[in-house]
């Protein structure tokens, strides 16, 4: 019985031409998760960096202003592309982090809370340098779109 069963697996085998998948293969599937999830805490602490320029930094948002600005002058104020660009980069370091080999024992909310502290961290550290600033002003400067997608005190200069 197990004699015929070896028989039949090695003639399936031949006849599909099949043949093992190369360590290597592996090897660089896991990397390329790796460098996802590396990749997205980087793009979304820059994502961070900027919304906090915009909020905070080149609006000059303080608790006092916002006690007396309106419900809508804070709405308007909110960088909402570069929260959502957070979120959807958060979103891809967890899916590439769990690809990884051991990612898959940790709860979603823990990865998920440790991509967006990471990305804050980050965020803020850049800040402390002013790269918030100046991906804002290029952005503003160089592309079209941006403009309409952000409202900050900024937007009008050219």
């Amino acid at each position: 019985m197990n004699d015929q069963l070896s028989q039949n697996v090695i003639k399936v085998i031949e006849e599909q031409n099949l043949a093992p998948t190369p360590r290597w293969r592996f090897l660089l599937t896991r990397s390329v998760f790796w460098v996802l999830a590396v990749l997205s805490v980087v793009v979304g602490g820059i994502a961070f960096g900027v919304a906090d320029y915009v909020f905070f930094d080149n609006d000059g948002i303080s608790l006092a202003s916002l006690q007396q600005s309106s419900i809508q002058d804070i709405a308007q104020s909110i960088p909402y592309i570069w929260l959502v660009i957070l979120a959807v980069f958060t979103l891809l370091a967890y899916y590439g982090f769990r690809k990884t080999r051991k990612g898959y024992r940790y709860a979603t909310t823990m990865v998920v809370i440790a991509s967006i502290v990471a990305s804050i961290l980050l965020g803020l550290t850049l800040n402390a340098f002013d790269f918030g600033q100046v991906v804002h002003k290029y952005l503003l400067s160089h592309t079209d779109f941006y403009d309409l997608l952000i409202h900050s005190s900024e937007d009008t200069q050219d």
